[in-house]
């Protein structure tokens, strides 16, 4: 085996390839200002416990788009096409190798006020404030609702508060 294939083996495995995950920020615009929706896994699943945003793996023939789309309805109750995402953040890259497509949709305050969570993948719901998370730029985690905020799913914050900040809101 040639060095170029050596190397590519490597790399593939390091999460050098097509995002294989898709995540979705759901964000809450309402008369006090803007929330994030982050669900808490339930019990028996890995990473029980953790807060993260509604996501998974993308199945074949999807866009990862349409996977968090799907995953948003699944977990939370809550459609919206892709084409109704407000964009795409930056792909957020794990230290397991995993690449992850991040994609923010606006959410009208009816459809988290009508939230079904699915008990299987969801035990419970945080609505934080955007504003708490512009408050601590660069931090590593994120204290919230008795669980704390962590790894990818605080990366995928920073980028969203970057992109705010960004567009001056």
């Amino acid at each position: 085996m040639g060095y170029r294939e050596k190397l590519r083996r490597v790399l593939t495995a390091r999460g050098l390839s097509d995002p294989t995950y898709a995540i979705v920020l759901p964000v809450v615009w309402g008369d006090e200002g803007a929330d994030l929706l982050i669900e808490v896994r339930a019990p028996g699943i890995p990473q029980a416990g953790d807060p993260c945003f509604p996501g998974g793996r993308i199945e074949p023939g999807e866009t990862p788009a349409q996977a968090a789309a799907r995953e948003m309805e699944e977990e939370l109750g809550i459609r919206a096409a892709p084409e109704e995402f407000l964009g795409r953040l930056p792909t957020v890259h794990t230290i397991l190798g995993r690449k992850t497509d991040v994609f923010v949709c606006a959410v009208t305050p009816e459809d988290a006020a009508g939230v079904r969570l699915n008990p299987a993948e969801v035990s419970e719901l945080l609505r934080v404030p955007v504003a708490y998370f512009l408050e601590r730029p660069g931090a590593d985690s994120f204290p919230a609702g008795g669980h704390v905020i962590w790894g990818m799913t605080a990366g995928a914050i920073r980028h969203f508060c970057e992109a705010w900040r960004q567009a001056g809101l």
